[in-house]
């Protein structure tokens, strides 16, 4: 019997990390040292004490429980709700403007389920996360990509977002501290999106799985419902992935008006069961704890300290690191990101993500390679050295 991939499938092939994979074998082939990989964002740093035990208690103490909560347990909500006030200084009725997601990811691809219809537009950044890009094209969605160029400071250029589309829009993605760019939103652009999103009758929906990944005091993220409008505007998205080294949790969630935030949880209810209560509990225990917070941003510190300065020494004179654990490093005109990338994992060992594999549009990724510090300090250490020892650039 033949069986084909549907016409959606097709379209969502991930053709440039295929391309990024290839090489990474044919490099652990030949390269005679440990391959160290900053290619995907998935932290090597173990989830927190606090979180395993609080999980582990639940699984001992609870082996009866079924099926959780759609919105998540009430313990998690409110755990949501008061971490989110003392971070941000807003408060969330647990009760009604939060639910639990299975991490961001399938959270980001399903939204458009909710408010989006087909021929709608979708406001995307470019370059960005991919499952901003795949969930518009599971809604047959117009997507529209606003490019965050180096010129721009990586903020889309409103002005360019023509009326007739505007109007069309549904839905608009916002991402600071930025992935991949690492940059961080200042409250004058985020009241800018803000105003634009109201004047146009367009969701807004900021992604803030990075807010606690900063370097500098002054530096640190607002939110979006810090900001004058935003909370009658938009949904704020939140992970503990990346906060707490959870990945493996697959745990979240959004919060917003309930208003604004009650179609998506309609979809959520018809898309899965509700988040295991001894995931929810684990993450309860790591919204209580902020001291291992700031031990993760001392460990990334001192990545960046031992990266940055090796890059430099490569050849690579302009690297961005606002926020995030990516480096946004720029290569010459004359190179594209993918050639690059194999340079560095055919002579040196180490792997990186190509720009243009994020990017949906070639001039706003091209140029650039994404490193995600997830390795360890010491590989991070033998990854300097390497770089060191040549100018890959040549």
């Amino acid at each position: 019997m033949k069986i084909d991939r549907s016409q959606y499938i097709k379209s969502i092939a991930p053709y440039a990390f295929a391309e990024v994979d290839k090489a990474r074998e044919k490099a652990e082939e030949k390269f005679p040292e440990k391959i160290i990989d900053f290619g995907v964002g998935d932290p090597t740093e173990p989830a927190p004490a606090v979180a395993v035990s609080a999980g582990v208690k639940e699984a001992v103490l609870h082996p009866e429980r079924g099926y959780p909560s759609y919105d998540g347990e009430s313990e998690f909500r409110d755990a949501v709700s008061n971490w989110f006030e003392k971070r941000f200084g807003v408060r969330m009725d647990p009760d009604g403007e939060i639910t639990a997601t299975l991490g961001s990811k399938q959270a980001v691809f399903i939204l458009p389920m909710a408010y989006v219809d087909k021929g709608d537009a979708i406001l995307i950044p470019d370059p960005g996360y991919p499952p901003y890009t795949t969930g518009a094209k599971q809604r047959e969605a117009k997507l529209v990509f606003m490019p965050l160029r180096e010129e721009n400071e990586f903020f889309p250029s409103l002005e360019e977002i023509s009326s007739e589309t505007a109007e069309r829009a549904k839905l608009m993605w916002c991402n600071y501290p930025n992935n991949p760019t690492t940059k961080i939103a200042s409250e004058t652009f985020l009241k800018s999106v803000i105003d634009f999103c109201e004047d146009n009758d367009i969701l807004l929906v900021s992604d803030e799985a990075y807010s606690e990944m900063y370097y500098e005091e002054e530096d640190k993220p607002v939110s979006l419902f810090n900001i004058e409008g935003g909370l009658d505007t938009g949904l704020v998205f939140h992970s503990l992935s990346k906060r707490s080294n959870m990945t493996n949790y697959r745990i979240g969630f959004v919060t917003g008006r309930e208003e604004l935030l009650a179609p998506f949880k309609e979809v959520q209810t018809n898309l899965h069961s509700g988040q295991s209560q001894i995931l929810q509990s684990a993450a309860v225990g790591a919204l209580s704890d902020e001291e291992h917070v700031e031990k993760m941003r001392n460990i990334y510190q001192k990545k960046r300290e031992l990266l940055i300065p090796a890059l430099k020494e490569a050849g690579f004179l302009k690297i961005y690191s606002e926020g995030t654990f990516y480096l946004w490093v720029k290569i010459p005109s004359k190179s594209s990101s993918l050639e690059i990338v194999k340079k560095l994992l055919y002579e040196l060992g180490i792997n990186a993500t190509p720009g243009e594999a994020l990017a949906q549009t070639e001039d706003v990724g091209e140029q650039f390679l994404r490193f995600a510090l997830v390795p360890s300090i010491d590989d991070t250490e033998k990854a300097a050295r390497r770089l060191q020892k040549k100018e890959i650039l040549k």
